[in-house]
């Protein structure tokens, strides 16, 4: 016997063939959807990146210098 819904979202699970495409396994696809597949699996942590020791990868971007704007006075009148 096939097993025709997720145990975990109670989507419709693939048919394995075309004979396993029945009315009721119709009426659960319209009703439940189909399974996205995966969540049946554990999921799994990230992985871990390691710092490798070593020249830098990137060189330092040339930061730009601070230019002194002009200064403008004016004479108010006294």
């Amino acid at each position: 016997m096939d097993l025709i819904q997720c145990p975990v979202c109670t989507g419709v699970l693939p048919a394995s063939g075309p004979d396993a495409y029945t009315p009721a396994r119709g009426r659960l696809i319209v009703s439940n959807g189909y399974c996205d597949g995966g969540c049946a699996e554990p999921a799994a942590p990230p992985p871990v990146r390691q710092q490798i020791a070593g020249p830098a990868r990137h060189q330092p971007q040339p930061q730009p210098q601070d230019t002194a704007l002009p200064v403008y006075t004016t004479r108010v009148p006294s």
